[in-house]
């Protein structure tokens, strides 16, 4: 898969994610949402149980994990490790 598609499937889930978050925070704060296509898969107690979900159902890697949080968290270079992990 090309890097412009990885790009272009993290921006579209980031982007239905924020849309979604005010009603993930009355259901699920704190859990780890695993996205695909614009859609919310599953959820999760943890980061490691969300990123192991998405490599072993999406082995094309075009998926995303975001924390049902008001925080606003960079992750870095842990995001660019996640995605090497699973590639």
């Amino acid at each position: 898969m090309s890097d412009d598609a990885k790009t272009a499937e993290v921006k579209t889930n980031f982007d239905a994610f924020q849309a979604k978050l005010p009603e993930l925070l009355k259901t699920h704060a704190g859990k780890f949402a695993v996205l695909r296509h614009g859609e919310t898969v599953e959820f999760f107690d943890t980061l490691s149980d969300a990123a192991r979900f998405g490599v072993r159902m999406f082995p094309d890697d075009m998926f995303s994990v975001q924390e049902v949080t008001e925080r606003r968290i960079e992750l870095g270079f842990f995001s660019l490790a996640i995605n090497n992990i699973a590639a």
